[in-house]
Protein backbone atom coordinates (compact mmCIF):
# COMPACT_ATOMS: atom_id res chain seq x y z
CA UNK A 1 0.00 0.00 0.00
CA UNK A 2 1.42 3.38 -1.03
CA UNK A 3 1.78 5.89 1.83
CA UNK A 4 1.71 9.68 1.75
CA UNK A 5 1.93 12.51 4.27
CA UNK A 6 -1.16 14.70 4.61
CA UNK A 7 -1.34 18.04 6.39
CA UNK A 8 -3.77 17.64 9.33
CA UNK A 9 -5.37 20.95 8.30
CA UNK A 10 -6.29 19.36 4.96
CA UNK A 11 -8.30 16.56 6.56
CA UNK A 12 -12.05 16.65 7.27
CA UNK A 13 -14.34 13.96 8.62
CA UNK A 14 -14.76 12.44 5.15
CA UNK A 15 -12.04 13.86 2.87
CA UNK A 16 -8.32 14.56 2.70
CA UNK A 17 -6.42 16.72 0.22
CA UNK A 18 -2.79 16.27 -0.85
CA UNK A 19 -0.81 19.21 -2.19
CA UNK A 20 2.78 20.08 -3.07
CA UNK A 21 5.40 17.34 -3.31
CA UNK A 22 3.09 14.61 -2.02
CA UNK A 23 0.46 15.35 -4.68
CA UNK A 24 3.19 15.51 -7.33
CA UNK A 25 4.65 12.19 -6.22
CA UNK A 26 1.26 10.46 -6.28
CA UNK A 27 0.00 11.86 -9.58
CA UNK A 28 3.10 12.61 -11.67
CA UNK A 29 5.75 10.17 -10.41
CA UNK A 30 3.68 7.12 -9.48
CA UNK A 31 0.84 8.04 -11.88
CA UNK A 32 -1.86 6.84 -9.52
CA UNK A 33 -5.35 7.83 -10.59
CA UNK A 34 -8.94 7.89 -9.35
CA UNK A 35 -10.02 4.70 -7.62
CA UNK A 36 -6.58 3.96 -6.17
CA UNK A 37 -6.61 3.23 -2.44
CA UNK A 38 -3.70 4.67 -0.44
CA UNK A 39 -2.63 5.18 3.16
CA UNK A 40 -2.21 8.71 4.54
CA UNK A 41 -0.53 9.70 7.79
CA UNK A 42 -0.85 13.12 9.39
CA UNK A 43 2.30 13.16 11.52
CA UNK A 44 0.21 13.30 14.69
CA UNK A 45 -0.46 9.58 15.10
CA UNK A 46 -3.51 9.05 12.87
CA UNK A 47 -3.42 6.87 9.75
CA UNK A 48 -6.13 7.08 7.09
CA UNK A 49 -7.13 4.59 4.42
CA UNK A 50 -8.32 6.76 1.53
CA UNK A 51 -9.49 6.46 -2.09
CA UNK A 52 -8.24 8.89 -4.74
CA UNK A 53 -11.18 10.76 -6.29
CA UNK A 54 -9.71 13.58 -8.40
CA UNK A 55 -6.36 14.93 -9.50
CA UNK A 56 -6.57 18.57 -10.55
CA UNK A 57 -4.30 21.65 -10.54
CA UNK A 58 -1.55 20.01 -8.53
CA UNK A 59 -3.93 18.71 -5.85
CA UNK A 60 -5.22 15.24 -5.11
CA UNK A 61 -8.65 14.88 -3.52
CA UNK A 62 -9.42 11.69 -1.62
CA UNK A 63 -12.30 10.16 0.29
CA UNK A 64 -11.48 8.73 3.71
CA UNK A 65 -12.54 5.10 4.00
CA UNK A 66 -11.22 4.41 7.49
CA UNK A 67 -8.93 5.91 10.12
CA UNK A 68 -7.06 4.64 13.13
CA UNK A 69 -5.23 6.39 15.93
CA UNK A 70 -1.97 4.61 16.69
CA UNK A 71 -0.63 5.14 20.19
CA UNK A 72 1.19 2.17 21.68
CA UNK A 73 2.31 3.56 25.05
CA UNK A 74 5.81 2.11 24.65
CA UNK A 75 8.85 3.37 26.56
CA UNK A 76 10.23 6.54 25.03
CA UNK A 77 13.74 6.67 23.53
CA UNK A 78 15.42 10.01 22.82
CA UNK A 79 18.92 10.40 21.46
CA UNK A 80 21.38 13.27 21.54
CA UNK A 81 23.52 13.02 18.41
CA UNK A 82 26.68 15.06 17.86
CA UNK A 83 26.78 16.75 14.44
CA UNK A 84 28.52 14.50 11.91
CA UNK A 85 30.18 15.38 8.63
CA UNK A 86 28.91 14.83 5.09
CA UNK A 87 25.90 12.57 4.68
CA UNK A 88 26.55 10.67 7.90
CA UNK A 89 23.99 12.79 9.75
CA UNK A 90 21.40 12.12 7.04
CA UNK A 91 21.94 8.38 7.53
CA UNK A 92 21.63 8.64 11.32
CA UNK A 93 18.41 10.67 11.08
CA UNK A 94 16.93 8.17 8.63
CA UNK A 95 17.81 5.05 10.60
CA UNK A 96 16.82 6.53 13.97
CA UNK A 97 13.41 7.26 12.47
CA UNK A 98 13.10 3.73 11.10
CA UNK A 99 14.07 2.28 14.49
CA UNK A 100 11.33 4.22 16.25
CA UNK A 101 13.42 6.77 18.16
CA UNK A 102 10.99 9.32 19.58
CA UNK A 103 13.22 12.39 19.61
CA UNK A 104 16.53 13.28 17.98
CA UNK A 105 18.55 16.13 19.50
CA UNK A 106 21.52 17.21 17.34
CA UNK A 107 24.24 19.09 19.21
CA UNK A 108 27.75 20.48 18.87
CA UNK A 109 30.47 18.77 20.94
CA UNK A 110 34.06 19.91 21.46
CA UNK A 111 35.48 17.49 18.89
CA UNK A 112 32.81 18.03 16.25
CA UNK A 113 34.18 18.98 12.84
CA UNK A 114 30.89 20.77 12.19
CA UNK A 115 30.77 23.75 14.55
CA UNK A 116 27.65 25.67 13.51
CA UNK A 117 23.96 25.10 12.88
CA UNK A 118 22.85 24.81 9.27
CA UNK A 119 19.16 25.57 8.82
CA UNK A 120 19.17 24.14 5.29
CA UNK A 121 20.40 20.81 6.62
CA UNK A 122 17.84 20.88 9.42
CA UNK A 123 15.09 21.35 6.81
CA UNK A 124 16.59 18.45 4.87
CA UNK A 125 16.46 16.27 7.97
CA UNK A 126 12.73 16.94 8.29
CA UNK A 127 12.23 15.74 4.71
CA UNK A 128 14.33 12.65 5.41
CA UNK A 129 12.22 11.93 8.50
CA UNK A 130 8.95 12.13 6.55
CA UNK A 131 10.29 9.86 3.80
CA UNK A 132 11.53 7.37 6.38
CA UNK A 133 8.12 7.41 8.10
CA UNK A 134 6.43 6.58 4.81
CA UNK A 135 8.89 3.80 4.12
CA UNK A 136 8.56 2.10 7.51
CA UNK A 137 4.83 2.78 8.07
CA UNK A 138 5.45 4.99 11.07
CA UNK A 139 2.36 7.13 11.86
CA UNK A 140 4.06 9.97 13.77
CA UNK A 141 7.55 11.31 13.03
CA UNK A 142 10.14 11.81 15.75
CA UNK A 143 10.84 15.27 17.06
CA UNK A 144 14.09 16.65 15.63
CA UNK A 145 15.22 19.76 17.48
CA UNK A 146 17.57 22.49 16.19
CA UNK A 147 21.23 21.84 16.92
CA UNK A 148 22.21 22.96 20.42
CA UNK A 149 25.44 23.27 22.40
CA UNK A 150 26.66 20.48 24.67
CA UNK A 151 25.58 22.13 27.92
CA UNK A 152 22.04 22.64 26.62
CA UNK A 153 21.76 19.02 25.47
CA UNK A 154 22.51 17.83 29.01
CA UNK A 155 19.35 19.63 30.11
CA UNK A 156 17.16 18.06 27.38
CA UNK A 157 16.17 14.76 29.07
CA UNK A 158 12.95 14.69 31.12
CA UNK A 159 13.58 14.36 34.87
CA UNK A 160 12.38 10.75 34.97
CA UNK A 161 14.54 9.48 32.08
CA UNK A 162 17.44 7.09 32.50
CA UNK A 163 20.38 9.04 31.06
CA UNK A 164 23.14 7.22 29.17
CA UNK A 165 26.31 8.40 27.46
CA UNK A 166 28.21 6.10 25.10
CA UNK A 167 31.97 6.34 25.72
CA UNK A 168 34.79 4.36 24.14
CA UNK A 169 36.87 4.54 27.34
CA UNK A 170 34.18 2.82 29.42
CA UNK A 171 35.05 -0.88 29.44
CA UNK A 172 32.89 -2.41 32.16
CA UNK A 173 29.28 -1.19 32.15
CA UNK A 174 27.09 -2.31 29.22
CA UNK A 175 23.54 -1.46 28.19
CA UNK A 176 22.43 -4.88 29.41
CA UNK A 177 23.86 -4.05 32.86
CA UNK A 178 21.91 -0.82 32.95
CA UNK A 179 18.69 -2.24 31.47
CA UNK A 180 18.64 -5.97 32.26
CA UNK A 181 15.96 -8.00 30.51
CA UNK A 182 13.17 -9.37 32.67
CA UNK A 183 13.03 -6.29 34.88
CA UNK A 184 10.64 -3.36 34.81
CA UNK A 185 11.47 -1.13 31.86
CA UNK A 186 11.75 2.62 32.40
CA UNK A 187 9.23 5.04 30.93
CA UNK A 188 11.96 7.02 29.15
CA UNK A 189 15.61 6.70 28.14
CA UNK A 190 17.91 9.45 26.83
CA UNK A 191 21.13 8.31 25.15
CA UNK A 192 23.99 10.63 24.21
CA UNK A 193 26.22 9.73 21.25
CA UNK A 194 29.50 11.50 20.49
CA UNK A 195 31.21 12.92 17.38
CA UNK A 196 33.85 11.33 15.13
CA UNK A 197 36.56 12.54 17.53
CA UNK A 198 34.82 11.19 20.62
CA UNK A 199 34.00 12.98 23.85
CA UNK A 200 36.57 14.92 25.82
CA UNK A 201 37.18 13.86 29.42
CA UNK A 202 35.75 17.22 30.51
CA UNK A 203 32.52 16.52 28.63
CA UNK A 204 32.21 13.10 30.23
CA UNK A 205 32.74 14.63 33.68
CA UNK A 206 30.12 17.27 32.90
CA UNK A 207 27.65 14.62 31.73
CA UNK A 208 28.22 12.43 34.80
CA UNK A 209 27.60 15.47 37.01
CA UNK A 210 24.30 15.93 35.14
CA UNK A 211 23.24 12.35 35.94
CA UNK A 212 24.43 10.48 32.82
CA UNK A 213 25.92 6.97 33.14
CA UNK A 214 28.80 6.04 30.77
CA UNK A 215 28.30 2.72 28.96
CA UNK A 216 30.28 0.73 26.41
CA UNK A 217 29.20 -0.77 23.09
CA UNK A 218 32.05 -3.28 23.24
CA UNK A 219 35.73 -3.42 22.30
CA UNK A 220 35.32 -2.69 18.60
CA UNK A 221 36.01 0.87 17.49
CA UNK A 222 32.80 1.94 15.75
CA UNK A 223 32.30 4.84 13.41
CA UNK A 224 30.21 7.57 15.02
CA UNK A 225 27.22 6.90 12.77
CA UNK A 226 27.45 3.14 13.39
CA UNK A 227 27.51 3.70 17.16
CA UNK A 228 24.29 5.75 17.00
CA UNK A 229 22.46 3.16 14.92
CA UNK A 230 23.74 0.19 16.94
CA UNK A 231 22.97 1.94 20.24
CA UNK A 232 19.44 2.78 19.11
CA UNK A 233 18.75 -0.78 17.97
CA UNK A 234 20.08 -2.35 21.20
CA UNK A 235 18.15 0.08 23.37
CA UNK A 236 14.92 -0.49 21.47
CA UNK A 237 15.36 -4.24 21.92
CA UNK A 238 16.02 -3.92 25.66
CA UNK A 239 12.99 -1.61 26.02
CA UNK A 240 10.76 -4.09 24.19
CA UNK A 241 10.13 -1.66 21.36
CA UNK A 242 11.09 -4.07 18.58
CA UNK A 243 8.33 -6.54 19.43
CA UNK A 244 5.55 -6.95 16.86
CA UNK A 245 2.19 -5.38 17.65
CA UNK A 246 -0.60 -8.01 17.40
CA UNK A 247 -3.19 -7.19 14.74
CA UNK A 248 -1.16 -4.52 12.98
CA UNK A 249 -0.75 -4.88 9.22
Amino acid sequence: MRRFFVDPAAVTATTARLTGTEAHHLAEVLRLGPGTVVDLFDGCGTVYRARVERVIRGEVETTILASARQSDGRPSLSMGVALLTGKKMDLVIQKATELGVDAIHPYIARHCTVKERNENKEERWQRIILEACKQCNRPAPPECTPAADFTSILEAPPPSAIKIIFWEREHARTLADLLPTGTMVPAAVFALCGPEGGFSVEEIDQAVSAGFTPVTLGDRILRAETAVIAGAAILQYLLGNLAATPGRE
